[in-house]
């Protein structure tokens, strides 16, 4: 923890660095997790699924998402923030690519499942800004953190539907889903490196 320097929120360095690291990476977690929601209809579309199946995708992207904080919660306080957070993203990345990859209705499900994983981004950052910030700045770091990283679920309801109709053509929403994947991996990558990041 470094020592109380004040709250500037233009600075990136010290726990400034700590916050804006945090809320980027949750917010590509977000990102990632809710990248299908607004491409359901291409979705359904192409793999030729019915109303029915498109509310199963929906409900598997949650289901494993509660017992998953709880893991990486566990998991963050063994081996600390910041490698669990590079192995969430890195490792959740595979799921996204398989969802983008997938042709018919039981490997989205199996890939959308696997997805809700990421959804425990959440708890690393929250143990990561604790840490880093006094009783009095707390409150507000966290807003920022949850606030900014809640935002990547609406940033990718407003980007991915453009990107789709970007790279065109009946795959157009595979190569905006699979984008996502790779900004996971990139992020994931960055956070594994000590004296850059965390």
């Amino acid at each position: 923890m470094q020592p109380n320097t004040g709250f500037n929120l233009i600075s990136f360095s010290g726990k400034m660095k700590i916050l804006h690291l945090s809320w980027m990476v949750f917010f590509i977690s977000f990102f990632v997790w809710f990248n299908h929601a607004p491409l359901l209809g291409a979705i359904a579309g192409s793999l030729g699924i019915t109303m029915a199946q498109v509310k199963t995708l929906l409900i598997l992207n949650v289901a494993l998402t509660i017992p998953a904080r709880v893991v990486v919660g566990m998991l963050t306080d063994k081996l600390g923030p910041r490698i669990v957070y590079a192995a969430l993203l890195i490792l959740c990345s595979i799921p996204c690519f398989m969802f983008a990859m997938a042709s018919t209705f039981e490997q989205a499900a199996i890939a959308r499942f696997a997805m809700g994983f990421i959804g425990a981004g959440f708890v690393v950052g929250i143990r990561m800004v604790s840490e880093w910030f006094p009783a009095n700045e707390l409150g507000t770091a966290e807003g920022i953190y949850g606030g900014w990283g809640n935002f990547g679920s609406a940033a990718a309801a407003m980007l991915l539907p453009v990107l789709a109709l970007m790279f065109g053509g009946d795959d157009g929403w595979r190569y905006a889903i699979g984008l996502t994947g790779v900004l996971s991996v990139i992020f994931g990558v960055i956070s594994a490196i000590p004296r850059v990041t965390f």
